[in-house]
């Protein structure tokens, strides 16, 4: 596994929620938090749940326990993306820390409400965190349109094409 592939999917992750902000952030405060039945339901909640994600499993990539957070944690988007910012920059150091081994090892994983212990190789995680990212953006995207707020195609190509050097 390339390292330098893992740290541009990241960016990519990244960079696409960088988008969803500006975004959301035509959002009045009742649309932010206004509940939808798909899902985890709101732009707020949808929001609240990647980063929660991006952050347990960083801790269990780090051999730490995973952090308590709730929705309710995050009252407003100015809450929400002040630690969302701390969250990707930690996630961010650890992705570009990594060298070709490391991606390959074998991570054990306790999962009680998933039959106890899980393996799975340090990349097939991370790849699992982008694409969960990838889903939710989905989701928000929908809600956002159904506010009447700004939208944009986020497919992976489309970022690689606009980042070429």
């Amino acid at each position: 596994m390339n390292p330098q592939q893992v740290s541009t999917l990241f960016d990519y992750h990244y960079a696409s929620f960088d988008r969803i902000r500006l975004c959301a952030a035509a959002l009045s405060q009742d649309q932010f938090v206004a509940g939808s039945s798909y899902s985890v339901g709101s732009v707020r909640n949808q929001l609240a749940h990647c980063l929660m994600v991006d952050n347990r499993w960083l801790a269990r990539l780090n051999g730490q326990r995973p952090p308590e957070m709730e929705y309710a944690d995050f009252p407003d988007q100015a809450t929400l993306w002040r630690e969302w910012d701390k969250v990707r920059q930690q996630v961010m150091a650890y992705v570009n820390r990594l060298n070709a081994e490391q991606l390959d090892e074998v991570v054990d994983l306790q999962f009680p409400d998933r039959g106890g212990l899980r393996r799975s190789r340090r990349w097939q995680i991370l790849f699992h965190m982008v694409n969960h990212g990838t889903d939710h953006r989905a989701q928000i995207l929908a809600l956002l349109g159904g506010f009447g707020a700004a939208t944009f195609e986020q497919d992976l190509i489309l970022h690689l094409w606009s980042t070429e050097q």
